[in-house]
């Protein structure tokens, strides 16, 4: 099972997990609790406090009006800054550069959710994203013929263009539903040199699985662990052996 799959040479070029929070903790605009920034630290060691931009739209009979508001963001980062845990009144969310493997992902923010919900425990989430974006590129003679690399049945809307179409960009936008999941899987050639024709090759494969329904905190790990199983079926589903062979597939055993 591809449970069992790991790739020595991965193209991701960062995978995201999100908690957007029912209501907001104010507490935050304050400082982060001792107990539960002392779960941060030991995975997040440097620590760099920001303060973000709001907007916030009010509509009523006679006007709109518009208000802007600053709030205190808490960063914290990775020795190496290979990764990012961000905590604010509305939300927290881990980013990673330097990617190892699910199991780390889920236990660095596992810890965190967990450490969260003792400190508030009446606190809902309205909102649970996990997001990998794969940024594929490998050396090719016609840099938009990814045939030998990528799924041909994700491809085919390549086929419709000839030699007299000179591609600028080609992005393909899919929205899947599994039970409380929803998956939105972006794929195509994005082109850094846009508007310039395709001259780079380069291909993504950005899958972002979500639970759009309020839930609670301790149930974020269960809804981690299916968003993972969705994401990674679908990537399985878009490469091909060679493309397998290039990431230096290997068991999880070896």
């Amino acid at each position: 099972m591809y449970e069992q799959t790991c790739y020595r040479k991965s193209y991701l070029k960062q995978v995201i997990a999100r908690v957007d929070f029912a209501s907001p903790l104010f507490q935050m605009e304050k400082g982060v609790p001792n107990k539960l920034l002392n779960t941060i630290v030991k995975s997040f060691p440097i620590i760099e406090p920001s303060e973000v931009l709001a907007h916030e739209v009010s509509i009523n009979e006679d006007s709109v009006q518009s208000k802007q508001t600053m709030s205190k963001q808490w960063n914290y980062f990775g020795k190496d800054r290979g990764r990012q845990l961000s905590l604010s009144a509305a939300n927290i969310f881990i980013s990673y550069t330097n990617y190892k493997s699910f199991e780390e992902t889920q236990e660095q923010f596992g810890a965190v959710i967990e450490a969260l919900s003792k400190v508030f425990p009446d606190t809902k989430a309205s909102r649970f994203g996990l997001r990998y974006i794969n940024q594929i590129d490998l050396p090719l003679s016609d840099p938009t013929r990814w045939d030998e690399f990528i799924n041909p049945q994700l491809l085919g809307s390549r086929d419709f263009f000839d030699e007299n179409d000179s591609l600028t960009r080609l992005i393909n936008i899919a929205e899947l539903k599994y039970d409380d999941i929803g998956v939105r899987f972006q794929f195509g050639m994005p082109n850094p040199d846009y508007p310039a024709p395709v001259k780079r090759p380069m291909y993504i494969l950005d899958i972002d699985a979500s639970i759009t329904q309020a839930h609670d905190l301790t149930e974020v790990s269960a809804y981690m662990n299916e968003a993972h199983l969705r994401i990674q079926t679908l990537f399985e589903r878009s490469v091909t052996e060679a493309l397998r062979g290039a990431m230096d597939v290997r068991s999880v055993q070896q």
